[in-house]
């Protein structure tokens, strides 16, 4: 452990010397930018949208770059795979993206490390229009930097999660839109008067995996927002009790990720199933009929940064991150419009519909987005939508791998729980520890 800890001080220090800092990141002195064929600042920028999510992106970068004359936004497509670990070998090199999308979890880390520079700056300045931007989702890119509170990245592609419902099963089984549940105990309730005894037909199609906002909205969470182990409580330990009988009762399929969850529910095998906005296409494409209601919340007492608790809305949170290697170089201020072209009112539109990602705009209204009705629907979830683990130094994967071994392990075997709550504790420490102070 320790050694991968030194290994991230010295990439910090790889990345910061001879640098000068600049926000919470470096600063590469304002060296000769490269320039295109016909004079512009060339800014690269990497993405991983591969389908009608990345034609839309790429359009609203074309558009950008025949909007004015200074800048050429490069969007290249890079695999969600290992876009991150990439970027961290190729910045460090000074040969990465000027900016990049990727997820929140590692954010605070690669902030920490000199990765990425923060930019809090953008937020200060007016004309780039972030008063717009919804507040939840701007909070959980905030971070502590060395005791400065910053803001690192800007709201990309932000996706709450909702229960997306077969209508036609719903409706079989005598439910209406009164039956929409309220609390996690009513979504089991639901789940199994939607299951058919027969084994042809399954409640709810629901992963033993990525269970990170279950885990807070119902018990005290794998890790307070001040970084102190929290998974190993009664809390938790009956929440997963009653999950083991949930699935030993037949009302979901064993031993499911995600992938195999929809394809559950895409399949008319399962009548419900948690994710996110993209699911409103897939079930449209395999003849579906489908509704979505808001994930429901648990009695869960872990706390959020917004000093609320129960939500189980967990999140998908894309944001654009500058890398270190740009500095207050001239390409900083191109980021920077690019960034206020691509959150406007009409490309959050754009955005939206092409790309089924609800808006980070506030500005942009149900009637706007009309043509995927659904898409308007689940946005108004986003407020209380929080990403499962983040507000981490480093450890995410670590700490992700700890929670799926605990909770597969409660679905799919008859192990003790009480010690399978042990060894999570145990290792959770560990990697907190590692990546301490």
């Amino acid at each position: 452990m320790e050694m991968k800890k030194r290994m991230v001080a010295a990439t910090a220090l790889v990345l910061s010397a001879g640098l000068a800092l600049s926000g919470c990141g470096a600063d590469n002195g304002g060296g000769e930018a490269e320039k295109t064929a016909d004079g512009k600042i060339k800014i690269v920028m990497w993405h991983g949208f591969s389908e009608a999510d990345g034609k839309t992106l790429e359009s609203i970068a074309d558009e950008f770059n025949k909007s004015q004359d200074k800048y050429e936004i490069d969007a290249q497509l890079q695999p969600w795979s290992t876009i991150g670990e990439t970027m961290v070998t190729k910045v460090s090199t000074g040969d990465g993206p000027d900016f990049v999308t990727t997820g929140a979890d590692n954010g605070q880390g690669w902030s920490l490390d000199g990765t990425f520079q923060c930019v809090t700056d953008f937020y200060e300045d007016s004309q780039y229009e972030t008063e717009n931007y919804i507040q939840n989702v701007v909070d959980q890119i905030t971070f502590d930097i060395d005791g400065t509170e910053e803001k690192c990245a800007v709201p990309m592609g932000y996706a709450p999660t909702a229960v997306w419902y077969n209508t036609e099963m719903w409706k079989a089984a005598g439910l209406t839109e009164a039956d929409y549940p309220t609390t996690w105990d009513e979504l089991l309730e639901v789940a199994k008067k939607l299951t058919k005894s027969d084994g042809s037909q399954y409640g709810i199609a629901l992963p033993d995996l990525g269970w990170a906002p279950f885990m807070k909205g119902n018990g005290t969470g794998l890790y307070t927002t001040d970084g102190k182990v929290s998974i190993n409580t009664p809390e938790n330990k009956a929440f997963l009790e009653k999950m083991r009988d949930f699935y030993k009762g037949g009302y979901t399929v064993s031993g499911m990720d995600e992938t195999a969850a929809r394809e559950s529910f895409e399949s008319g095998q399962s009548a419900m199933v948690i994710v996110g906005p993209w699911e409103d296409q897939a079930a449209t494409d395999k003849g579906i009929d489908h509704d979505l209601f808001p994930v429901p919340s648990g009695d869960g007492t872990y706390v959020y940064p917004d000093g609320t608790s129960g939500s189980n809305t967990g999140s998908t949170g894309l944001y654009w991150w500058v890398t270190s290697q740009v500095g207050d170089s001239e390409k900083l201020p191109g980021i920077y419009e690019f960034f206020k072209f691509y959150n406007n009112h009409d490309n959050q539109v754009k955005w939206s519909l092409g790309s089924a990602y609800p808006p980070n705009n506030t500005t942009v209204t149900a009637d706007e987005l009309s043509e995927r009705p659904l898409i308007a629907k689940i946005a108004e979830n986003t407020d209380k939508s929080f990403i499962g683990i983040a507000g981490l130094k480093g450890g995410f994967g670590d700490i992700s791998a700890t929670l799926d071994t605990l909770t597969s392990n409660t679905t799919r075997t008859d192990d003790d729980i009480q010690s399978l709550l042990d060894d999570a504790e145990t290792a959770i420490q560990g990697y907190l520890d590692e990546y301490a102070e």
